[in-house]
């Protein structure tokens, strides 16, 4: 008796799986339904009311700014006048070459002659704090939406999105991973400061979340976009540095030349279990271009590599470690994931380890890189999570 109900109740929970799993497919072709008929495109809707103010001011001046900054100028026709931030020792200095930086009592003062666009992960506080000066036209301008405005505007991609979307709502392994898929598409095209924006998909512990990830004490790690350490060094943290070995790749010079300090700072038994490598992952071994990530540089949080600037050297993952055990592998690697994921094809398909993909790089990667992982080891299981209040920090999660 208690296997029969023990079975009806799994059957019904099937059924409900079942259902809302097609309810996310519904929503995601009534949204895209919706967005082919939106005329104009909302981005270029709002770049133009932007164009139309006297004045254009970008709120904050963190890490995010930089690259916010360079997509403003690099991909529309935008003059920014000046900054401002809370902080009263930027006041009255100059940032982003040329720029002076206002306080709020400052900008208040251009009353709506001035459009803000604010460019911190605290959107929702710096508008209501900018409202209550009564400041009225204010945006928030995301890089992701700048950078990939083209590619959203295609009728023909608006097919592309919503057939590999369905797809993934199958793909997918719970239902917080759908959800998350939901949102960030609908962000792709609707994004607003009073709407659900990110904060509702949100959570912490990235790279590690407790109901995916579980490290083992003999864990192999591939730490590529190794950056300065600290990824690698959260790792030894939270292996209580019980671990076998770990191999990390990091292509800027600069980044690496910080990796190789952090990594001298650890006591000499766990330094020699790891070994560092100042090249990125490819699909094969070759040259490539990349734009240097220096601290306030205005690079993109989104794809450096194939920017003109620096060169540096490109390997196969699977040619580095060779028989060598591979139990984890994470990767952040700027938009070239894919290509390294291809070049990690045989220790994927033969040792299955536990992965850990960024997957914001690139709208399609949203769904390539989930479908790549599952066609290599068809028992995979795919799950997505999100790290930040912007768009960025989108991680997909394979485990066996």
């Amino acid at each position: 008796m208690r296997e029969l109900k023990a079975a009806g109740k799994n059957a019904w929970a099937a059924g409900q799986t079942e259902e809302r799993m097609k309810d996310y497919k519904k929503e995601i072709e009534q949204l895209l339904d919706q967005v082919g008929e939106q005329k104009p495109d909302p981005v270029a809707e709002i770049l133009e009311r932007i164009n139309g103010s006297k004045y254009v001011c970008v709120f904050g001046l963190g890490t995010i700014s930089h690259p916010i900054v360079a997509a403003i100028r690099n991909f529309t026709t935008l003059q920014i006048d000046f900054v401002c931030d809370n902080d009263p020792a930027k006041w009255g200095t100059y940032y982003h070459q040329n720029l002076k930086c206002l306080s709020p009592d400052e900008l208040a003062g251009f009353g709506n002659d001035v459009a803000v666009l604010i460019a911190t992960q605290s959107y929702r506080e710096i508008h209501e704090q900018l409202k209550k000066r009564g400041l009225n036209n204010i945006h928030v301008m995301t890089e992701y939406r700048l950078l990939n405005q083209a590619y959203l505007q295609r009728p023909e991609n608006l097919e592309v999105i919503r057939r590999n979307a369905v797809r993934m709502v199958d793909l997918l392994s719970d239902e917080q991973s759908r959800r998350i898929l939901l949102v960030l598409i609908s962000n792709w095209f609707r994004f607003s400061i009073e709407g659900a924006g990110y904060r509702g998909i949100f959570s912490r512990d990235q790279y590690y979340p407790s109901d995916i990830i579980q490290l083992r004490p003999d864990e192999v790690f591939v730490d590529a976009g190794a950056y300065n350490g600290d990824t690698l060094l959260e790792f030894v943290d939270r292996s209580g540095k019980e671990f076998k070995s770990i191999f990390a790749f990091e292509l800027d010079r600069n980044n690496f030349t910080d990796l190789e300090r952090a990594c001298g700072q650890l006591e000499p038994a766990l330094r020699n279990k790891i070994a560092l490598y100042n090249c990125g992952l490819w699909d094969e071994q070759t040259e490539i271009s990349y734009k240097s990530g220096e601290a306030g540089s205005e690079s993109s949080c989104m794809n450096v590599i194939g920017s003109p600037g620096e060169s540096g050297r490109a390997v196969r993952l699977s040619d580095i470690t060779g028989d060598a055990e591979v139990s984890f592998i994470k990767m952040d690697i700027e938009g070239s994931e894919l290509k390294a994921l291809l070049g990690a094809e045989e220790v994927i398909r033969n040792q299955k380890p536990k992965l850990a993909v960024c997957v914001y790089h690139r709208p399609e990667h949203l769904w390539e890189i989930p479908s790549y992982l599952k066609s290599l080891v068809p028992e995979y299981r795919i799950f997505l999570r999100h790290h930040t209040n912007l768009e960025y920090e989108t991680v997909c999660y394979a485990v066996p």
